[in-house]
């Protein structure tokens, strides 16, 4: 074994270790129905098991569907990037769990969210035959918007997975030059002339295989154009790891 590979291997391992061992400590609560919940999660096995997994889904981009198969959007035009692990459906209770941590900075929300990501994937389907990504970069905000939520939830998630996978983190690879208004309740045509020119990359990507960090993936649009960006400039490869994936698109 090479030495670079031993030591990211050996890096991985402690990192998992100290997880264990920091989170045997303190047993958890579940913060769905507050009973305890006998494991180091804050969720308890009954409300886990209630929750809106998504599956089955597109296995490029992650939607929602009815059977396991490529939705019909990535068939006509694929996106820019590989795959997307999302592994809740944006849906009660998650997007509640979602807008406490985003909006309100309730943070062990967002361990409970990102724990459920790490497990998704670190899971056979997707990790099986498949290497970490070089580099986690976290979708951008514009510095007005950052100002006024108090953090970038995705530069969070980014560094949080991190220290769970021991992969770095850049988060001024990318920077959103250009305010926008919310994307809520905009069409997907709507959102594309929004986002259209609002992102810039601050430094080269050449054969590096780069994961795009963000919260909720809707449309797909904002993860579509940064992608385009990436693999624009030569990275390797442009996987989306997201929380949750919204049922339906506008």
């Amino acid at each position: 074994m090479f030495p670079s590979v031993k030591v990211a291997f050996d890096r991985i391992r402690w990192a998992r270790l100290l997880h264990r061992v920091s989170y045997g400590l303190l047993p958890g609560q579940c913060l769905l129905c507050g009973i305890a919940s006998g494991r180091s999660r804050d969720l308890c096995t009954d409300c886990q098991a209630s929750l809106p997994f998504n599956r089955p889904a597109c296995t490029r981009c992650a939607l929602p569907l009815t059977t396991q198969a490529i939705c019909g959007r990535c068939l006509v035009k694929p996106p820019a990037f590989n795959h997307c692990i999302a592994p809740l459906r944006y849906a009660y209770p998650v997007d509640r769990l979602v807008n406490s941590f985003k909006h309100r900075g309730h943070f062990n929300r967002g361990t409970l969210l990102a724990e459920l990501l790490v497990a998704a994937i670190e899971a056979p389907q997707n990790s099986a035959g498949s290497s970490l990504p070089d580099l986690l970069v976290p979708v951008p905000l514009h510095w007005r918007r950052q100002f006024t939520r108090g953090f970038n939830q995705a530069g969070w998630l980014s560094h949080y997975l991190s220290r769970r996978l021991a992969i770095p983190v850049s988060q001024r690879l990318l920077s959103r030059h250009r305010h926008t208004p919310h994307q809520q309740g905009q069409s997907r045509k709507e959102r594309l002339t929004n986002i259209r020119g609002a992102f810039q990359l601050n430094a080269p990507v050449n054969g590096k295989y780069i994961g795009l960090v963000d919260d909720v993936m809707t449309t797909g649009t904002t993860v579509g154009e940064l992608s385009d960006l990436l693999m624009g400039a030569g990275a390797a490869r442009v996987d989306v790891w997201c929380l949750a994936r919204t049922p339906l698109e506008n």
